[in-house]
């Protein structure tokens, strides 16, 4: 039997998750293992002998640890815990090689005591899972861009993390620049904040969601929840109760970007001007709705340029 849950007055059904991992509202698969990440979704077990390099509990040791990552390393956090960067360790040191870096549970934060700094600025191809990223502050960081993680080149993957109240000037929580490929997958993107464009997350380049659902995030000004003026896919995703202060609470598509919006719920955004729930500043067409649901934002849900599928 499903379930009914309620979004800001609007009504889902949910069904049950199905033998294949998948979440079905109102008929649409939407989220698959569990997007909303529990501790044990996160846990992981220990490596295998010869597997990688396990990183002791402490700050220190996991900017020592990346410092001396060879090229392909993989690094293992220690299960359930909480690396704090502060004034004495400093910033992690750019990704500037390939690198993957696993945790179980674990927690990599900026101390709110210290000076302004990103936690993650990319360099390289670089694999992140099950880790929850907490406090970065990147308006003073180079660029100004994602508060958590800041991808300048390379193929980023992040699965299974928890990108939380992280700020920037733009990009709150995530970014990637031109050229950049940022693919994110079962994770959360939750109360982070940009001074302008992209309270979640902002791109320049190509960036995915998969299974993941953005909410609780606030721009001063286009994009909620996220903004991009590259391609954007969002798949079997939840974009909600985002806010934006001008455009675009939950997306905003800018200038010449495409974003192609998949089996996903867009709802209960809000934005200071229409629309609420996606902006499309790009050609009609440059925003596609596939069997996804964009309802309950304020004040309207899409505009100013058509957007097929979508109730103004």
């Amino acid at each position: 039997m499903g379930m009914t849950i309620t979004l800001n007055a609007t009504h889902f059904t949910i069904s049950p998750i199905r033998g294949n991992g998948s979440m079905y509202i109102n008929g649409i698969r939407a989220i698959v293992g569990g997007a909303i990440l529990s501790a044990a979704a996160l846990a992981v077990g220990a490596p295998a002998a010869g597997a990688g390099a396990s990183v002791p509990c402490s700050g220190r040791a996991l900017v020592k640890a990346i410092d001396n990552a060879a090229s392909g390393a993989t690094l293992y956090l220690t299960p359930g815990c909480r690396y704090v960067l502060n004034d004495l360790t400093g910033p992690l040191p750019a990704i500037d090689a390939p690198l993957t870096i696993r945790g179980g549970n674990s927690t990599i934060q900026r101390d709110p005591a210290a000076d302004a700094f990103r936690l993650f600025t990319v360099n390289s191809d670089f694999n992140l899972d099950r880790v929850k990223l907490l406090g970065g502050d990147a308006r003073t960081s180079p660029g100004g861009f994602g508060g958590a993680v800041a991808v300048n080149s390379g193929t980023t993957n992040l699965n299974r993390v928890f990108i939380r109240n992280n700020t920037a000037t733009f990009s709150g929580g995530l970014g990637g620049v031109a050229g950049a490929v940022v693919n994110v997958s079962n994770s959360n993107i939750q109360n982070n904040t940009a001074t302008r464009n992209g309270g979640g997350a902002a791109n320049d380049g190509r960036m995915t969601f998969i299974d993941t659902v953005v909410n609780n995030n606030r721009a001063g000004e286009k994009g909620g929840g996220i903004a991009s003026d590259g391609i954007l896919v969002v798949t079997g995703s939840v974009v909600n109760d985002n806010t934006a202060g001008t455009v675009g609470g939950g997306v905003a598509n800018i200038g010449p970007g495409t974003a192609s919006i998949i089996r996903s719920i867009v709802n209960g955004n809000t934005a200071n001007n229409a629309p609420g729930g996606i902006d499309n500043e790009g050609a009609p067409g440059a925003v596609t709705l596939t069997r996804s649901i964009v309802r309950g934002n304020t004040p309207t849900n899409c505009a100013p340029t058509f957007v097929q599928g979508c109730v103004h």
